[in-house]
């Protein structure tokens, strides 16, 4: 039983996520599917370089051209 509660919370904030709202409990269970699966954005990318420059070189050199 407290399985299926804690996949019930779990789902729940996936959901949520998934529906834009923004998180609606402070449940940690809850709290982990709401994150889980989320992009990480800009922060999550530019960990991996020593600096934002070295950052930006590399995205430079790895967007495409617009095609016209």
């Amino acid at each position: 039983m407290l399985e299926s509660l804690r996949n019930q919370h779990y789902q729940q904030g996936q959901r949520d996520r998934d529906a834009g709202l923004l998180p609606r409990r402070e449940s940690s269970i809850y709290m982990d599917g709401y994150f889980k699966g989320r992009p990480e954005g800009l922060d999550g990318l530019v960990q991996y370089f020593p600096s934002v420059e070295s950052y930006l070189k590399w995205k430079c050199k790895h967007v495409s051209p617009p095609s016209t």
